[in-house]
């Protein structure tokens, strides 16, 4: 395995060696990928992997699955009038798993030409890849705007609904904000999760219990708000394995494929898991099963393109989305179907072998929110909205609150002053969030940092920065940002 000391080693090397995550993102090279690739490796790296190699999905894909398999895989691509090798091997980058190319140049091969019969298709891949990059960067951009407007609106509305002197008409009316602000959300998260893009923390979960969590909110999601009662059977079968996944992105392939079945006009929607093998290993496989109208082959073909659907009233993001992350999972997802006959979608992702699944965390609802009197907590963020929203949450608890309008001036204020807790956007012009959580660690090793961001294209753990002591995707509510405060001052021993 290769761990995040050894990277420095690739910068002494010849040859281009390229650090991949599971879903394509470059995380790391040398200087020699840099110079193989004619851009700078700030240009490179955060970048798609399979764009700069000339891979398009599947052959990707087909490397990844390869490379696992088999413990090495190869390709060959032509990058402008060269001919490349590609030799990847599994690797691990800061407890991550990453994919390693090396990309070799092969002098005086002239570039193979494609066969007739695949070049269209190799030009069709290559066109969606760019597609798909194209609409991250420009979801990204959006992200990162609309989730800081959106933090006033929702966190604002949660703070207001603890006021007790409300009546029911204005608490209900601010329930509809927080639900329209939430759904505003979701809807930008379908966009990033289609493109590859967002915050993505893989961690060691049973996805069996996440299945049987979700079995109420499920029920709920299939229902329609007219019609003849849909009937929802979930079955975890699996028994007790792990996976390394986002949670909260495959709550969402459930969700969205649940939702997808229950639209399907039909009475009945079966959720089931089980464990299967591939290549002698185990996988765990999610079905979604429904006994609607099944789906015409012309409309299959394009199943999870994104902003298709065959209803008008939907934005056609649900399935596309689910199929971003279940590739960022590094899993596959196919569907069947025939019209009349109803539809089955199949979701499968790598078993973790020989881990025990973690035990359930109990949560205790009934505790009262503590008071922050005396806790002096540094606020960054350069939305001024933002920085007001999160002022005014933490201190209706008490707590001293300390603004900073970038990056440069937290920095200035974590030198002069003390802090129990800071709280930083990560993404600032000047100074990032990252930037002021590497001077925190030198100028106050002990003091909990907390990351907030609408849009980081960086998983955690890549990029080689320090680790923040918690993350809160913006937009997010009173009772988050309350949680999070708490249980980091918990485990300082502040709490």
């Amino acid at each position: 395995m290769l761990s995040a000391p050894l990277t420095i080693e690739l910068d002494r090397l010849p040859i281009a060696v390229l650090l991949l995550d599971l879903g394509g993102a470059i995380v790391a090279c040398n200087p020699a990928a840099s110079r193989l690739f004619g851009q700078p490796r700030e240009a490179l790296i955060g970048g798609a992997g399979p764009v700069a190699l000339g891979l398009g999905s599947l052959r990707w894909q087909a490397l990844i699955e390869a490379a696992a398999r088999t413990g090495e895989a190869q390709d060959e691509v032509v990058l402008g009038a060269t001919s490349v090798r590609l030799l990847a091997a599994p690797a691990e980058l800061a407890g991550r798993p990453v994919l390693q190319v090396v990309a070799i140049e092969l002098p005086g091969r002239e570039p193979v030409a494609q066969p007739g019969a695949e070049a269209p298709i190799a030009a069709a891949e290559h066109a969606d890849t760019e597609r798909i990059e194209s609409l991250g960067l420009i979801a990204g951009g959006i992200a990162h705007d609309f989730n800081n407007l959106l933090m006033g609106v929702l966190a604002e509305a949660s703070a207001a609904r603890e006021d007790d002197q409300l009546g029911e008409d204005t608490r209900e009316a601010l329930r509809r904000i927080e639900a329209a602000a939430g759904r505003m959300t979701h809807l930008t998260r379908q966009l990033l999760a289609y493109a590859g893009r967002g915050r993505f923390v893989a961690v060691r979960l049973d996805p069996d219990v996440l299945l049987g969590e979700l079995a109420g909110q499920l029920a709920k999601v299939v229902q329609p708000p007219a019609a003849s009662p849909v009937a929802l059977q979930v079955v975890p079968g699996a028994g007790g394995v792990v996976v390394e996944a986002d949670p909260g992105l495959l709550r969402q392939v459930v969700i969205n494929l649940v939702a997808n079945a229950g639209d399907a006009g039909g009475r009945r929607v079966e959720v089931a898991s089980r464990i299967l093998s591939r290549d002698r290993a185990p996988w765990w496989q999610l079905e979604v099963r429904d006994d609607g109208a099944g789906i015409e082959p012309q409309t299959l073909a394009r199943i999870f393109d994104p902003f298709f659907s065959t209803k008008p009233d939907r934005h056609g993001l649900g399935l596309s989305a689910a199929h971003g992350i279940v590739r960022r999972l590094g899993g596959d997802i196919e569907v069947d179907s025939t019209p009349g006959q109803g539809a089955r979608f199949r979701v499968r992702l790598p078993i973790v072998p020989g881990v025990e699944p973690p035990p359930p965390v109990r949560l205790d609802a009934t505790v009262p929110i503590p008071r922050l009197a005396g806790i002096r907590i540094l606020v960054a963020d350069d939305e001024p909205s933002v920085r007001a929203t999160v002022r005014r949450l933490l201190e209706r608890r008490g707590a001293t609150v300390i603004v900073a309008a970038d990056g440069a001036e937290a920095e200035a204020r974590l030198r002069d002053e003390r802090f129990d807790v800071a709280v930083l956007d990560v993404q600032m012009p000047g100074r990032s969030g990252y930037d002021v959580l590497a001077a925190a660690r030198a100028t106050a090793p002990g003091l909990p940092v907390v990351l907030m961001s609408g849009y980081t294209g960086r998983s955690r753990g890549e990029g080689g920065e320090e680790e923040p002591d918690a993350f809160i995707e913006k937009p997010f509510t009173a009772k988050v940002l309350d949680a999070v405060i708490d249980e980091i001052l918990r485990l300082r021993g502040k709490g």
